[in-house]
């Protein structure tokens, strides 16, 4: 999917309180966003977290709109109000889009992937640079995650193929 979009796509899957990036492929662009294996997501403040959250049990996610949240630019969401409708546009749309939620110059998009009961596992997502996005793109971009996502689930879920399908 990096070479599709051009762009850096990484996969992570849930912790105790946050996403662990598990895979990650670079873009080829000098100007790329870069993440590391084993990077740490917050949940609140990023594509990877919103669009977790928005297939997550009510537990997590309220247990990520309690408390004081860190905001990581003049961007990112800290009002549970405001990452709670973010969660359900993500919901509703099939992936979350994340305008510099937590760095600034980086747009990303996410799409949850889910379990055979339909809860989020994990996500992937792409990254890129602000200056080289478009809305376009990032439609684009997100019919991308939304689609391998809903590959790999499948191919995790073996025989419940159809259970997932119906919740998609």
């Amino acid at each position: 999917m990096a070479g599709s979009t051009t762009e850096t796509v990484h996969l992570s899957e849930f912790g105790v309180d946050r996403l662990i990036t598990v895979h990650v492929e670079h873009s080829s662009w000098a100007n790329r966003v870069n993440i590391d294996v084993g990077q740490l997501l917050p949940l609140h403040s990023t594509a990877s977290g919103i669009a977790y959250l928005a297939f997550a049990d009510n537990a997590t996610v309220k247990a990520c709109l309690t408390g004081s949240l860190e905001a990581f630019t003049d961007h990112t969401l800290v009002e549970p109000a405001a990452i709670s409708k973010s969660i359900g546009e993500a919901r509703d749309r099939g992936y979350s889009i994340c305008d510099q939620g937590h760095e600034d110059g980086v747009i990303g998009v996410a799409a949850a992937i889910r379990a055979a009961d339909g809860l989020a596992l994990g996500t992937i997502a792409v990254a890129a640079p602000k200056a080289r996005t478009t809305p376009a793109a990032i439609v684009e971009r997100g019919l991308a995650v939304v689609t391998a996502a809903r590959e790999i689930s499948m191919r995790l879920n073996g025989e419940n193929l159809q259970t997932l399908r119906r919740q998609a």
